[in-house]
């Protein structure tokens, strides 16, 4: 099913085939029309100005792509421009990119305040495998699904994400992150073939070794949760870094104080913020 370029733009200019376009420009409408082709996407956090993990996101794209037609080598200027362009510091960036097309827009950005990171946030189940995982595409009929259940309110109220489950009942990622467990100084994710191997979650791996805890493969269902074989859950996602569970479907958590996981969020923060030094603009302090 088609499916636009364009989704949940914010700012008002765009990057369309290297060309810098005001988003009211009629030229920009067809974008907003589904298309037909294979849609391969990033979608990237910008703090300060800084698009983060910029080269991991392009080579996890030149991956999706595959060989399937030559990937764009400009797409790291045309990012800095566009950000630069809107001026808006802190927000997310889309990279789209087709056979014949290529779109950089802006879209709104979540990062949670003080509260949201203390309390965690609600979570619910979706009955859902991705064939390939690791091949980022716009799929209509998985948003579509997705749409579905996040209109779906649970015990603890809306879904903030929703975690899918497998055939065999195993939670294996998020729908738009990555999922982990926490017990003891075990960090738990599902195997690498398995899922979206998330560009956070890269860096997580580095946080968790800074931190002194230890990464670990493995499945849990949701009977493991509400049996207490669990007790603390997160998230990880370039929109939003870390984020505890509160909730599972009917089942509290209490992820957001367990100090394992406060020492590796606080780890992962000082490699975002290392990177952020590294990487402004020319200029720019």
């Amino acid at each position: 099913m088609p499916y636009p370029i364009i989704d949940a733009l914010t700012g008002h200019w765009i990057q369309m085939d290297g060309r810098m376009v005001a988003v009211d420009a009629p030229e920009a409408d067809a974008l907003r029309q589904p298309h037909g082709e294979t849609m391969f996407y990033e979608v990237i956090r910008v703090v300060q100005g800084v698009p983060l993990f910029l080269e991991d996101h392009l080579e996890r794209l030149r991956r999706s792509i595959a060989g399937a037609f030559p990937m764009p080598s400009n797409l790291p200027d045309e990012s800095y421009a566009l950000i630069a362009k809107n001026a808006i510091p802190d927000v997310n960036l889309r990279l789209v990119v087709t056979a014949s097309r290529r779109v950089l827009h802006l879209t709104a950005s979540y990062y949670p305040d003080a509260a949201t990171l203390a309390q965690g946030v609600v979570t619910g189940i979706l009955a859902w495998e991705r064939e390939d995982p690791n091949t980022k595409i716009i799929r209509a009929d998985y948003k579509a699904a997705i749409a579905a259940r996040f209109a779906q309110e649970g015990p603890f109220g809306p879904c903030f994400e929703l975690l899918l489950a497998d055939r065999q009942g195993d939670l294996t990622e998020g729908s738009r992150s990555n999922l982990f467990f926490i017990r003891d100084r075990d960090v738990i994710s599902a195997p690498d073939e398995r899922i979206l191997l998330g560009i956070t979650r890269r860096h997580v791996r580095d946080a968790i070794t800074s931190a002194g805890l230890q990464l670990v493969t493995g499945l849990f269902s949701l009977d493991d949760v509400r049996q207490g074989r669990i007790r603390t859950a997160f998230l990880s996602s370039s929109p939003f870094d870390l984020l505890p569970i509160r909730a599972i479907e009917d089942i509290a958590l209490d992820s957001g104080r367990d100090p394992a996981f406060l020492a590796l969020n606080q780890a992962y923060q000082q490699i975002v913020a290392e990177y952020i030094a590294s990487h402004r603009p020319r200029g720019e302090k």
